[in-house]
């Protein structure tokens, strides 16, 4: 090799090399020191992009699982909350249930009342102060609520809390028939009972034999209320215009097919001789006799099958003819609210027919808790007649009643017109003679006589008043056990939903943790170091460092040999 000294060709080799490894020690000190492979986009820019995306994304999702959390929080609070409400709803229909039975007095059904009503009150504050961070959650006002759980927008699981106020939940519908007077063979068909399909019932008769009429009807109805969700009861009973008088019953007076013959009857039948001869046979006739509030003659089907009165009770009894055959009235009760759409034969023996009235209503818990309204009482079965309860009277209803053995009235009745057929004769109007038949039985009538054969409805204290509140009576309180458990029903609905969204919101939560967890690690591959390799370079590099400063030193050592060429 050549001897130079301007241009040291060696020394600069070895300062260019000294320079890269001093760089790359720099390199390894730098990740050695932060734990990062990446500490400037010139590492790896790609991999710098890829590794801040993955950041940005594991710790939104970390934000999401906060969110889900919050979120279960959320649901976790109302849920108990309505644990609670179910609790007092279980109390509400225990108290309900003490009260439907007759041994109950009216200051005990009163005491029951007070308590139920507290209760509801409970209900409704839980319902209206059940909160979380300021947010409402029971008032009706958290529907369609969105939670971000997710890396990107619009990853959203939603909740809805339904209201659960007393005014918005337990809403039943009751619908009520009229009453029957025709027998006969009835089939049933409730519509779309699920939202799709039809349910047909087995023909039922409607007649007074043992094993038929509404009870029967009740009976294969309730047989199947788990699948259909509807419900029924009924009430067959036959009830006075007015107090009973003296008279006398026919030779052939009989009850669905069971003679009993010539009963002689004092007023208000003080020594029970007409209601001891009908209850003498009940067993056979299934009907039982017994005496109202008001003195009136009450006859009540116990089994549910039809009253027919043959032969004739006389008009003292108060029993109108036309009400000599009674099938009763039937009710159904569904617990969702929705109309019950009913189809099938002869509907009119069951007073559901196309020309029949049917008393439908939807109350809710809060409604059972004050008065109720005529209409919706009636709705509910309460009476037995129907028209809200109303016995209807008319001249040609009045005129076949009082000539149901010719007689006219009975001489204890207070009233007498001589021969039932000149009626028309005595009297020139309908009013005047309904009037007086009014007198004669203690209740008004109302009408303007204007119309021949006009129809006049008489309250007869039977007429539909407004209901005493809530559990207060027999009917109302088998009413509220059947609103209270629509009401239970609706909450059990709102809470399987909020927990089924909490499943969701884990099911969610466990997914992206887990994602998260392998986004950290793709990141970690990317972005932290590898103490193993990197203390391996950093030792070569170090080695280089000190190899290179020798190997200039030897370069610059070099050059001094020319000295000895000049000697």
């Amino acid at each position: 090799m050549g001897f130079r000294i301007n241009t040291n060709i060696g020394a600069m080799n070895a300062h260019a090399n000294s320079t890269i490894t001093a760089r790359e020690l720099d390199k390894s000190l730098s990740r050695l020191s932060s734990g990062l492979r990446i500490n400037s986009a010139a590492d790896d820019a790609s991999g710098m992009a890829i590794a801040d995306s993955l950041r940005s994304q594991a710790a939104t999702l970390g934000q999401a699982i906060n969110n889900g959390n919050d979120a279960i929080g959320i649901l976790q609070t109302a849920d108990k909350a309505m644990d609670e409400q179910l609790k007092i709803l279980d109390t509400i229909k225990v108290k309900a249930t003490q009260a439907a039975q007759d041994g109950q007095s009216t200051k005990t059904r009163n005491m029951l009342q007070a308590d139920i009503n507290r209760l509801m009150e409970e209900l409704d504050n839980i319902a209206n102060t059940t909160a979380f961070n300021g947010k409402q959650l029971l008032s009706g006002n958290f529907t369609n609520q969105e939670f971000q759980i997710g890396a990107q927008s619009n990853q959203t699981v939603k909740a809805s809390i339904g209201p659960t106020q007393s005014s918005k939940i337990g809403v039943t519908r009751f619908e009520t028939g009229s009453m029957s007077h025709s027998s006969g063979v009835t089939q049933l068909t409730i519509k779309n009972y699920n939202g799709v399909d039809d349910f047909k019932f087995q023909p039922v008769v409607i007649s007074s034999s043992v094993g038929t009429g509404m009870g029967a009807l009740a009976e294969e109805i309730n047989r199947v209320a788990d699948i259909t969700g509807v419900r029924a009861n009924f009430l067959v009973q036959t009830t006075g215009a007015g107090a009973i008088k003296g008279g006398v019953t026919s030779d052939d007076f009989a009850i669905n097919g069971v003679k009993i013959g010539r009963i002689e009857y004092q007023d208000s039948d003080q020594n029970g001789a007409l209601i001891s001869a009908i209850n003498s046979v009940k067993d056979s006739t299934g009907v039982e006799a017994s005496r109202d509030a008001n003195g009136r003659l009450v006859l009540n089907s116990r089994d549910g099958r039809g009253i027919e009165i043959t032969g004739s009770m006389g008009p003292g009894s108060g029993v109108l003819k036309d009400d000599y055959t009674n099938y009763g009235r039937l009710s159904l009760v569904k617990n969702d609210g929705k109309d019950i759409l009913i189809s099938g034969s002869n509907l009119s023996a069951i007073g559901m027919g196309s020309a029949d009235m049917i008393s439908q209503a939807s109350v809710s818990l809060r409604e059972s808790k004050g008065r109720i309204d005529s209409q919706v009482a009636d709705a509910m079965g309460f009476n037995a007649y129907k028209g809200g309860g109303k016995m209807v009277v008319t001249f040609g209803s009045m005129e076949s009643y009082m000539n149901a053995d010719g007689s006219g009235m009975s001489a204890g009745s207070g009233y007498s017109v001589g021969s039932g057929k000149d009626m028309s004769v005595l009297y020139e109007s309908n009013l005047a003679f309904v009037t007086a038949f009014s007198v004669a039985f203690g209740f008004s009538a109302v009408g303007d006589g204007s119309s021949q054969f006009a129809a006049f409805a008489t309250n007869a204290n039977i007429a539909a008043n407004d209901q005493a509140p809530g559990v207060t009576t027999l009917k109302g309180a088998m009413a509220m056990m059947d609103i209270v458990e629509t009401a239970t029903a609706n909450l059990d609905a709102i809470r399987a939903d909020i927990g089924a969204v909490q499943n969701q919101i884990t099911a969610t939560l466990n997914n992206i943790s887990v994602t998260q967890v392998n986004i950290k690690s793709a990141e970690s591959n990317i972005r932290d170091v590898d103490f193993a390799a990197e203390s391996a370079n950093f030792s070569k590099y170090n080695i280089l460092a000190q190899s290179g400063s020798y190997a200039m030193s030897q370069a610059n050592a070099v050059q001094q040999n020319v000295l000895k060429l000049l000697q």
